[in-house]
């Protein structure tokens, strides 16, 4: 065939392919599944201000378990770096007090600041990785200032060594200055005082604290340099009830600078006396001493108390027990072993969901919170940088599909940071804003991160010339019978998408595009377990065909076993592609790929010549015609068809402009069950005599209730074509069994 006709060919089939394409998202729209929750993100609508995150890792006993581990560098990585890690911002320590670690002042007026070399090499390895803040906790003073004269056990601090105690917390900051280089941001008087453990422990009482930061420690603090911060509270249970005597007094409320809580019982709640007088929260330890796991069911549940420490409580700061060490329960995020491994936890990276991306000094945004079931959302600013994070918690088994509306601010994309079973705070290709919304997707068990910038422009989008959601089979030109559009989701693993297209059968099954000048396309597909079997392939011709390499993005786990991915070419497309073929293969399960979407680059196609909404552009035709409104729905929306009232033959002819001469044209019919045939074409010069055209016919597409659709063309060139004559005749149980479409005509 002349390389003309070829041109011609695909220039028709896009025209009627693209005829479809209005009515395919018009059915899309019509599908109206539950529209996507919508959260405002509102960027001065604000809470409070966060401190950080970070861990404990106290004692010289997990001091020394990181110390001597042989993988201590990348453990120290995991835990603090911003590019190789979760990039906690804090760390908490212990004073020393002689049992464990040494003290500063093993005796009374005799001074020693030697200290800890693992602790002192924590301390400095997190600060080269960039550590915002390091603050220290006394379990218990020197046994010297005790009541009991032992550091463990509880005992009181003895009432004339108030003042000692008061001048020993202001060495201890000083000295580390002074001797370590090592800035200590903030003093906790004590850990637990109402929990007289078998470990280091001291007792207080809430008037005891009261007297000690008005009479005491506030003077001496007042009278040096020490820019420290002092932390009062840390009670096992989260409650600011130790502390509500010192708030309601002045003096010592003056000298409190944060109040402190673990939570190993007791609901999360705000401290509401303390956030009256202005006081930061901190939760300072929080651990479970279950039987280990590093699950991602326990990471979410993590998360989710992190969410609740920040959205509920309020707090400023959130702190786990410990960073790592050698354990068989939860207090840790990472668990070392004797024999130099160690292993991470799900717990770590959804921790790190929060820490590596909201960096001391931002902000919170108040949002809906819970703006899905099983979804639990905030939001974060930073003001000096226009840095903004999303975190986004999915407890549920099904993908679900937000929208995130900037009000405030403007921002062109958010990139994905995603934990779940198959992945640990790794990066997704960008989201870009879209008619004023970023559109994202949650997959199943997982937690999110999205980060932007205030001010960002838009990324480019590349212009698609076509797409087809695949809610019809009006934009596929051919293909083999074993496919079906897939509406069922039983699993949520389809990010709401109402229509995908998977095969019937568990055999080779393709599907063939067409149209002219295709140069670039991007698919989406889902797959479970494996994408073995997928392939995509270009053709000139609809004979030659030629397999196309083509690159996947990172695939995102969307619930039910089921992953979303992005295909594109890995390469320029040929430049005569006018066919494109996608192909399902292999696998364990006819169901385990479904292509939900498809995009093209191809020239833009024009309109066909006759939808025969009337007989206007025909030239004559039998009586036994009438023009089909019924049934949209089995005909890819088309609302106007030819088909006879009789079975008898009967047909339809199409007069050539003066002076022109038919060179091609395209029909789009459809046929009931198999009565596909007889279907007739013939030509003439004078309407005297007809001559029979060859035609080739395209696979066929089921659109539904035993229709189908296909197209034809003819298999040569025409001669001295003026008038074209359609013919149906006999065939099947029924007149309405074949029926005329569309029909698009070129001329010489």
């Amino acid at each position: 065939m002349n390389s003309w006709k070829k041109t011609l060919r695909r220039v028709l089939a896009c025209v009627l392919a693209f005829s479809t394409a209005a009515i395919s998202a018009t059915i899309r729209a019509d599908a109206a599944m539950v529209p996507n929750a919508e959260v405002r993100i509102s960027w001065n609508d604000t809470a409070q201000e966060i401190d950080g995150f970070g861990v404990s890792q106290p004692c010289d006993v997990y001091g020394d378990e990181i110390y001597n581990h042989p993988k201590r560098d990348e453990i120290m990585d995991l835990l603090f770096s911003k590019d190789n890690g979760i990039g906690l911002s804090l760390l908490r320590c212990e004073v020393g007090n002689g049992r464990n670690m040494p003290t500063i002042e093993p005796q009374d007026g005799v001074w020693d600041f030697s200290g800890s070399a693992a602790e002192l090499w924590v301390m400095n390895e997190a600060k080269t990785r960039g550590i915002d803040k390091i603050y220290s906790t006394v379990w218990s003073p020197p046994a010297w200032m005790k009541t009991n004269n032992k550091v463990t056990n509880g005992g009181y601090l003895r009432k004339d060594c108030y003042q000692k105690y008061a001048e020993y917390l202001k060495r201890y900051v000083e000295g580390y200055k002074q001797y370590h280089d090592i800035d200590i941001y903030a003093i906790s008087i004590a850990n637990e005082p109402e929990y007289a453990a078998i470990w280091q422990s001291c007792l207080w009482k809430p008037e005891m604290l009261t007297d000690f930061l008005a009479n005491f420690l506030a003077p001496a603090l007042a009278a040096s340099n020490t820019n420290v911060n002092v932390i009062v509270g840390e009670k096992g249970q989260w409650s600011e009830s130790m502390v509500t005597n010192a708030l309601n007094t002045k003096e010592a409320c003056d000298r409190i600078d944060i109040v402190g809580g673990h939570q190993y019982s007791g609901t999360i709640g705000p401290f509401t006396l303390a956030e009256s007088k202005g006081k930061r929260v901190w939760a300072t330890e929080v651990s479970s001493t279950g039987t280990f796991t590093a699950s991602m069911k326990d990471g979410i549940s993590w998360a989710e108390r992190v969410h609740e420490f920040m959205t509920t409580a309020n707090a400023n700061a959130f702190t786990y027990w410990l960073g790592a060490c050698q354990t068989a329960s939860n207090e840790a995020l990472i668990r070392l072993y004797t024999d130099g491994t160690f292993e991470t936890t799900k717990r770590l990276y959804t921790l790190g969901n929060f820490s590596r991306f909201i960096q001391p000094g931002s902000v919170r945004l108040n949002v809906d919170s819970s703006p899905a079931k099983g979804i639990s959302l905030s939001a974060y600013k930073n003001p000096k940088t226009g840095d903004f994070s999303l975190v986004a918690i999915n407890n549920s088994n099904t993908s679900q599909v937000l929208d995130f509306i900037p009000d405030g601010f403007a921002a062109g994309k958010l990139t994905p940071y995603v934990t779940n079973e198959a992945c640990s705070l790794e990066e997704f290709p960008s989201i870009p804003l879209i008619n004023g919304k970023f559109t994202v997707t949650l997959g199943a068990g997982s937690v999110t991160t999205f980060t932007g910038t205030e001010g960002s422009s838009v990324p480019v989008q590349k212009d698609w010339s076509l797409t087809d959601e695949l809610d019809d089979w009006s934009l596929i030109y051919s293909a083999s019978p074993d496919w079906m559009l897939e509406g069922n989701n039983p699993y949520g693993g389809f990010d709401g998408d109402p229509s995908r297209l998977r095969r019937t059968a568990l055999s080779r099954q393709e599907v063939i595009y067409h149209f002219n000048h295709i140069t670039d396309f991007e698919a989406d597909v889902y797959f479970h377990d494996s994408l073995e079997g997928l392939k995509f392939y270009t053709s000139p011709d609809n004979k030659a065909w030629s397999e196309v390499n083509f690159n996947l993005d990172k695939a995102l786990s969307t619930g039910g076993g089921w992953n979303r991915t992005k295909a594109a070419p890995a390469d320029l497309l040929p430049p005569d592609t006018s066919y494109f073929k996608v192909e399902f293969d292999k696998g364990k399960d006819s169901w385990d790929k479904h292509l939900a979407s498809i995009r093209f680059v191809c020239d833009a196609p024009e309109k066909p010549y006759d939808t025969l909404e009337d007989w206007s552009k025909t030239y004559e035709h039998t009586d036994n015609w009438m023009l089909d409104a019924e049934n949209p729905d089995y005909f890819e929306g088309d609302t106007a068809r030819a088909r006879r009232t009789t079975a008898t033959t009967e047909s339809i002819i199409y007069s050539v402009p003066e002076e022109k001469t038919l060179a091609d044209f395209t029909a789009k019919l459809f046929y009931f069950r198999t009565y596909r045939d007889p279907m007739a074409f013939y030509q003439s010069a004078d309407g005297v005599i007809w001559t029979p055209v060859e035609m080739d016919y395209t696979g066929t597409v089921d659109t539904g209730n035993h229709w189908n659709r296909m197209y034809a063309t003819p298999a040569s060139d025409l001669s001295d074509c003026r008038l074209l004559k359609i013919e149906f005749s006999g065939g099947g149980l029924f007149q309405w069994d074949k029926q005329l479409s569309e029909i698009y005509f070129t001329y010489f």
